[in-house]
């Protein structure tokens, strides 16, 4: 098994890797090969249902979005940085206020990442996930697969299809719990472990939480640029702490004062929802939180080509997750009431 595998299989077990490991992971898979080196897996789970007829289909569309390769979509910084103050201004849908002992925040994804058979072929299984957290750091998630794979080039499928069909964990619901020992700090940002109490802590003027993620982006040297990983670290965030609606909100305006991020007009997020895209490009891929394009809450993050590379074309997705449906809950099994 190569380190990258090793990758893959602790993240089956764990909340997610740190900015500085998946930066490791992603300089290995990306050394210059003849045959491209099928791993990078990080973040990703199986699962099945009924219902995945409809959603895979809108999944699968998502997966290979339009490519732009000059480089002249979107309509600058300027616009970018009003569009994550306009969503800061609308994270009205999330946790409103921090969660109490006994409390879990819950989270349903639609997810896809590229993981890789060895050195044999790369797929993406889009996935549904559901995690719940605590404020001690008490964790589930549950992760299982829809649809079919998808392949970044005919080549991968077709050797998908020489070996068997056979996929890491095909058809198969994963599930893990995770319960921290006493006195753990169970948040990070980036490589800066941190309680409950501490994430809670983080400053809410733009400027000062702003250089408080530069500063951890250059800490960890993590990234083709400390801008670039800046951008990658508040996505992280927001995806994966359990943050109050006014903190996500702090988070996003700190956002828009980042060096090169820049608007996209049409972003189809991992759901298969067209919104509008805050982005940045960096070494042929874009990084990208989408915004529902009426109310501006965030609908979910991507990582994605944006000119060809040796293991996949311009427009594949790598990774990324959408948000279907959130809630406070109060048990590790829980789930939020159905809305309406």
């Amino acid at each position: 098994m190569n380190e990258l595998e090793l990758i893959k299989e602790f993240r089956a077990d764990l909340p997610g890797p740190s900015a500085a490991a998946t930066a490791h992971a992603r300089r290995a898979w990306e050394q210059p090969r003849q045959e491209p080196r099928r791993s990078r897996g990080p973040r990703l789970t199986p699962r099945i249902a009924i219902a995945g007829a409809v959603a895979a289909a809108a999944i699968c569309a998502a997966l290979m979005l339009p490519a732009d390769k000059d480089g002249d979509i979107g309509a600058g910084q300027a616009q970018a940085a009003e569009t994550l103050r306009l969503a800061a201004g609308a994270q009205h849908g999330g946790l409103d206020r921090p969660l109490r002992p006994g409390e879990f925040w819950y989270v349903k994804r639609r997810t896809a990442y590229a993981t890789s058979a060895g050195d044999d072929y790369t797929f993406i299984q889009p996935q549904v996930r559901e995690d719940w957290v605590a404020a001690d750091g008490t964790r589930r998630w549950r992760t299982a697969p829809v649809g079919p794979p998808r392949f970044p080039t005919e080549q991968d499928r077709k050797r998908w299809e020489q070996r068997g069909r056979l996929l890491a964990g095909q058809g198969k619901v994963s599930e893990f719990t995770h319960r921290p020992r006493p006195g753990a700090v169970p948040f990070r940002l980036a490589d800066e472990p941190m309680t409950y109490r501490e994430l809670l802590a983080l400053p809410r003027d733009p400027a000062t939480l702003y250089r408080r993620f530069h500063d951890a982006a250059v800490e960890c040297e993590c990234g083709n640029s400390v801008d670039q990983e800046t951008f990658v670290l508040v996505g992280d965030f927001l995806r994966d702490a359990p943050l109050p609606t006014e903190l996500r909100a702090a988070v996003l305006r700190a956002a828009a004062l980042i060096p090169g991020i820049r608007l996209i007009p049409d972003e189809r997020d991992l759901a298969g929802r067209m919104g509008v895209g805050v982005g940045f490009d960096s070494d042929g891929r874009r990084n990208v939180l989408v915004f529902d394009r009426q109310t501006h809450e965030l609908l979910g993050e991507h990582e994605r080509l944006i000119e060809d590379q040796g293991f996949a074309p311009a427009g594949f997705v790598i990774s990324g997750s959408a948000d279907i449906e959130s809630g406070v809950v109060d048990s590790i099994t829980a789930r939020p009431a159905p809305r309406g």
